[in-house]
């Protein structure tokens, strides 16, 4: 059975704050219910720490290359790059390279199976198209991930994916967070998270 963006979020997020323990302060809250999202924003400004948003993704789509194949619509990628701008490893897609329960079963450990992407390291990426050069009707990029890879289609942009356990095991360095864009104001960070889907997640780091 294909797992959720949600399922796989909530199950990434846990294990997250369990590798973690005492050594760092992390509060995660979610992007899709008003309330929470304020309650979220509000915390991180009165705890002065660094927002950090995961978008996750889901695929049970695997290539014979051993790559997984990722949707990621054109519309949200340009939203998440322009809100982003120069904040480097603030907002990131997150790609499991776990699909269905059989592959959880034979391996529970999802965080080591997860790869991240930057979206600053997106710049280049242009409008999804088809072969003949038009326009693809979902307006979505396939994405090929492997460890250490991703690849955002039409035309092909290669991009380094980074290991999520190595990024908390390392302390989260060179994070910017983008809660500082906001000056302290809910309505255009909430405007903003309008923008992500049902598995997003934001980080505070204080």
């Amino acid at each position: 059975m294909k797992l959720s963006e949600k399922t796989l979020e909530l199950n990434i997020c846990a294990q997250v704050s369990q590798h973690v323990g005492s050594s760092s302060r992390l509060l995660w809250f979610g992007l899709t219910q008003k309330q929470e999202a304020r309650a979220g924003f509000d915390a991180c400004t009165k705890l002065g720490g660094r927002l950090l948003i995961f978008q996750f993704k889901a695929s049970n789509r695997v290539l014979r290359s051993r790559d997984r194949v990722f949707m990621a619509p054109h519309n949200q990628l340009l939203a998440l790059r322009h809100r982003a701008g120069s904040h480097r490893r603030s907002i990131f897609y997150a790609f499991p390279l776990v699909g269905t329960t059989a592959e959880l079963r034979a391996n529970s450990d999802l965080v080591s199976q997860t790869w991240l992407v930057d979206v600053t390291t997106l710049s280049s990426v242009g409008a999804p198209t088809k072969s003949d050069g038009s326009l693809r009707k979902n307006n979505c990029h396939n994405v090929y991930v492997k460890p250490g890879k991703a690849v955002f289609h039409s035309d092909p942009v290669i991009v380094e994916a980074t290991d999520f356990r190595a990024l908390i095991q390392q302390g989260f360095p060179g994070a910017d967070g983008i809660n500082w864009t906001f000056e302290g104001r809910f309505e255009p960070f909430w405007e903003f998270a309008r923008e992500f889907s049902a598995g997003a997640r934001g980080l505070v780091l204080w």
